[in-house]
């Protein structure tokens, strides 16, 4: 989907990329192969054509960062199946506060294997492990969970993509909370940790502290689930968006 948009391109916002693709210019390949016989200024056409080979070589180079910087964070969901290093992120705290509250547990998946750093044990691992991807998926991971995550480590590089499902499903017509949105789309929980919220996640931290093992183990069980959960409505929200367009 990253090569049917042009809106990343300085100046040119989403009514003309509507124009090019009333047009049947759907692509960039499309443009460079028919500009000479679009209807717009030979100026436009010429600046539109050299943005669109210079962003073929940002792709071709796996230069993400061209693209996080200049496309919408809106449409930031374009490029997730354009960059293969996705990770999939929650964390947990023990409040709302990035100021006086902590992260007890970050949450990572790769589509493959789910990771998690523990605070007190192995969180200063995160950072190293971040550098590793181009693209972080989270549900409203804008609002909480990077605000948190700079937070803890002030000099971390967030210069990602950041695909945010809480944003993405609204926009599909689903509101609420990430458990709220997984029934309502028919992911399934384990009956371990049916029922687990953040109200008490934050409960296990403390029994954990306290001496309860088994609590951390239901806690980190229950941030894999979170992390492993977003892929699934990553992809549920990616076939949609497609046939919205």
């Amino acid at each position: 989907m990253l090569q049917k948009t042009f809106i990343h391109i300085p100046g040119f916002g989403e009514n003309k990329e509507k124009f090019l693709w009333n047009n049947d210019i759907n692509s960039w390949d499309d443009f460079l192969d028919n500009y000479k016989t679009i209807a717009l200024p030979e100026s436009t056409k010429f600046n539109l054509k050299c943005s669109i080979v210079k962003s073929k070589e940002h792709l071709e180079n796996n230069n993400h960062s061209f693209f996080a910087e200049n496309l919408p964070i809106s449409q930031h969901w374009r490029a997730y199946k354009n960059f293969d290093k996705v990770c999939f992120l929650d964390i947990e705290t023990t409040g709302l506060s990035k100021q006086r509250n902590k992260i007890t547990t970050i949450g990572m998946y790769d589509g493959k294997e789910s990771k998690v750093f523990i605070r007190h044990q192995n969180m200063d691992e995160f950072p190293a492990e971040l550098a590793k991807y181009n693209t972080i998926i989270s549900f409203n991971g804008r609002r909480f969970d990077i605000p948190f995550i700079k937070e803890k480590f002030p000099g971390i590089k967030i210069d990602h993509f950041h695909i945010d499902l809480c944003f993405l499903m609204r926009e599909l017509g689903y509101t609420g909370g990430l458990k709220r949105i997984e029934k309502e789309i028919g992911i399934a929980r384990g009956d371990d940790i049916e029922g687990v919220d953040g109200y008490e996640a934050v409960k296990l931290w403390y029994r954990y502290r306290k001496g309860d093992e088994e609590a951390l183990k239901k806690l980190v069980a229950y941030n894999i689930a979170d992390v492993e959960n977003l892929k699934v409505m990553m992809d549920f929200a990616y076939e949609k968006k497609i046939n919205s367009i």
